[in-house]
């Protein structure tokens, strides 16, 4: 799974490489970006607004922020049950939460690391940052969705846009960590791919599907870090120390 990411590298040294075709201006035009979102970040956690890249209706690029775990557009409360920060891609053609945004709400969750915690009790897990080897920056396959029924407190806005992380099985360079992964793109032209509004067709999923395939082994690094991680509030460079 992945229940913690990192964002610590500034927008305008990775937009340009992963997504050639932004349009110079585009990408802090929208109002849904707050600044806050865009200043680095080392312990991002559920619930929290994440910086999402998606096709708008006339095929543009957007950037957004989003909150962090799917809310359907049925869902009538912020409760834990509704709170998918994972889908699994085996399943995502087949649940009805997801179902709808395979078809046409697919995006993207920018990060140039995640965490995942080895089990080594029932009461111990070792956490572990996961990241390219040069911490460029990647995308992760995601879905999104909008709810217009649940009303947020002191917001102007009538509806909430939130999303989830696609997961595969890991690869080698992580299955001693854990036995999942999020699907992650490292390049533009699988980038541009997985949000071609061209395949906003039902009958074409297995198109979708077959993209979310765990990385190319090696492609990963991964590194013991500080139990510090474990508490969300806690959001410095410190979190990244190999552990002692």
């Amino acid at each position: 799974m992945c229940g913690r990411f990192t964002l610590k590298t500034p927008v305008a040294n990775w937009l340009a490489d992963l997504f050639p075709n932004w349009h110079e201006g585009v990408a802090f035009a929208n109002e849904n970006v707050p600044i806050e979102l865009t200043r680095a970040r080392y312990n991002i956690a559920p619930s929290q607004s994440i910086l999402v890249v998606h096709v708008d209706s006339d095929g543009r690029l957007c950037l957004e922020g989003m909150r962090w775990g799917l809310l359907p557009s049925w869902a009538d409360a912020l409760s834990v049950g509704y709170n998918m920060i994972n889908a699994r891609s085996e399943s995502i053609a087949d649940k009805p939460s997801f179902r709808p945004s395979l078809v046409d709400k697919r995006c993207l969750i920018l990060a140039d690391g995640y965490y995942e915690w080895k089990k080594l009790s029932s009461k111990i897990k070792e956490p572990y940052w996961i990241h390219r080897p040069g911490e460029a920056v990647f995308a992760m396959a995601g879905l999104w969705a909008e709810n217009f029924k649940i009303r947020v407190p002191d917001s102007r806005c009538n509806s909430i846009r939130s999303a989830t992380i696609i997961t595969t099985p890991s690869n080698s360079d992580t299955a001693s960590v854990h036995d999942r992964m999020p699907a992650i793109f490292f390049d533009a032209e699988h980038i541009s791919h997985w949000l071609a509004p061209e395949l906003n067709q039902k009958q074409v999923s297995n198109q979708l599907l077959e993209q979310l395939k765990p990385s190319v082994d090696g492609s990963l690094s991964i590194r013991r870090v500080s139990t510090a991680v474990n508490t969300p509030k806690n959001d410095s460079e410190s979190l990244l120390c190999p552990a002692v």
